[in-house]
């Protein structure tokens, strides 16, 4: 039901008559038991002639038999509802919008098309075996995303994060009255082996990641022409800040300058301070970097912009003189990129972005306006939107495809979280509380993903034989 505005009780106690937001008419609302209401239009507005139909309409509700649980709900209406129950706990703050957006991501890129596929339509048609062939469904699919790439099957950690979604949404219809609660069955999880979900973003070891950054500094270093060395240097930064701060693609690409600063101690930059926005998947959070590359990052906007607009200036000159060469798509003059920037700039923003044209013929508008001396504003604008993850992976591939290491696994944007998570493992001696709370999972999580290094962190410990045998090989060369 709509806001309650408001309400007055009538039949000694028995009922209330209420006014509810963008209805017109007042409603009688009866309880009927376990904090549920009956609420029937009184078809007036009047609230002494609805006190008088009050009784009316009161006896007739109570002496009229309970309808029957429709079975006729279709399962996407049930599923576009319990999203909006969802946006609700969102809006007073029981979840975060992040998290709203991870239940659409669910339900409509696999529970819904899982569901279409074994012929489910109305709730009512669910049994308790419906379900029991998800896993197994998803285990085996051979394409995935937007971009339908080879898969070897969805992970396992996605799998069940996808049953604890269905469990949920199950539940709600169960307490919504939509589907009978001895036909419900609670989905078991699938048991994660983990070695599916480590080959599915691998990390770089340290000797591995050595190459990946000479490789990309060679790249860089190669190109000489300043807008074709901006471009390069961008992949360059975006592939080490990922490594550094540890992030996920969409974390990134919602970040704006308002959401970093950096540290500086005695002159020299110290800590780079990134605040995650809240729409991402697990909420706001503080990432601590290292400061130098995220002032390499924004420093490199700066000088984007500065190039851009020197190409726009020239650009601009041309069309007033008259002189713009013909095969140019853009007619018209190009509106300059601000600077300094604006705070809500995103941190990855491309000043070397497609142009948002101006009208059609505007460019034969433009030139009658000149030689009327009359200010023309129909000026094309940069698109400064970040290249997508797409664009960002079929570059890395171009650029790593010659190394070895690099044809042998299936490296994803991904991997470089996966790397900076595993460096600081096997690297720095982090403590998993400190490495979880800075990129945003869970100890558990970072425990049992990357459990496999355990070997690799007790190194020195499980080596404990090389000492003797250090030992009995002194003492064979002293009995010789």
């Amino acid at each position: 039901m709509p806001k309650l505005h408001s309400k007055e009780p009538t039949l000694n106690g028995r009922a209330y008559i209420c006014a509810y937001a963008d209805r017109e008419y007042l409603y009688l609302r009866i309880p009927i038991g376990n904090r549920k209401y009956s609420n029937i239009s009184l078809q007036t507005t009047d609230i002494k002639v609805a006190h008088d139909k009050a009784l009316d309409v009161y006896t007739k509700a109570v002496n009229t038999p309970a309808k029957k649980r429709s079975k006729k709900h279709l399962f996407t209406t049930a599923c576009e509802n319990f999203l909006r129950y969802k946006v609700e706990q969102a809006e007073i703050g029981q979840i975060t919008s992040g998290t709203v957006a991870t239940y659409e991501q669910r339900i409509y890129q696999r529970i819904l098309p899982y569901v279409k596929e074994i012929g489910i339509k109305l709730v009512g048609d669910i049994g308790k075996d419906t379900f029991i062939k998800y896993a197994t469904y998803y285990r085996q699919v051979k394409t995935k995303g937007k971009w339908s790439t080879a898969s070897k099957g969805l992970a396992v950690s996605t799998i069940n994060s996808d049953i604890t979604t269905l469990n949920e949404l199950l539940a709600w219809c169960v307490q919504n009255e939509l589907l009978e609660f001895r036909v419900w069955k609670k989905i078991e999880k699938l048991r994660d082996k983990k070695d599916h979900r480590e080959d599915s973003n691998p990390a770089y070891m340290p000797d591995e990641w050595e190459q990946i950054k000479k490789t990309i500094i060679d790249w860089e270093s190669g190109e000489s022409d300043s807008v074709r060395k901006w471009k390069r240097r961008w992949y360059k930064n975006w592939l080490f800040f990922m490594y550094h701060g540890g992030f996920r693609c969409h974390e990134t690409r919602a970040l704006t300058l308002a959401d970093i600063d950096v540290v500086r101690r005695n002159g020299k930059v110290r800590w780079g301070i990134v605040q995650v926005p809240s729409n991402t998947k697990t909420g706001k959070r503080t990432t601590i970097m290292n400061g130098n590359w995220l002032n390499s990052v924004k420093y490199h906007l700066n000088v984007g912009i500065k190039l851009r607009n020197q190409q726009i200036e020239q650009h601009n000159k041309k069309v007033e003189e008259g002189t713009l060469e013909r095969w140019r798509a853009c007619k018209t003059k190009i509106e300059m990129l601000e600077f300094p920037p604006k705070m809500d700039t995103p941190l990855m923003a491309n000043p070397f972005g497609y142009l948002i044209k101006a009208p059609a013929g505007a460019d034969k508008t433009y030139q009658w306006l000149t030689e009327h001396d009359i200010d023309f504003s129909w000026h094309a604008k940069v698109d400064m939107t970040p290249p997508t993850d797409e664009t960002v992976r079929q570059k890395l591939d171009s650029i790593f495809k010659h190394l070895e290491f690099y044809q042998k696994k299936d490296y994803t944007l991904h991997s470089l979280r996966s790397t900076h998570i595993t460096h600081a493992l096997i690297l720095k001696d982090m403590n998993i509380r400190q490495i979880a709370d800075n990129v945003g999972n869970s100890q558990s999580e970072i425990e049992s993903t990357y459990y496999r290094l355990n070997n690799l962190l007790n190194m020195e410990k499980l080596g404990f034989f090389k000492d003797e045998l250090e030992k009995k090989e002194e003492l064979v060369v002293e009995e010789s």
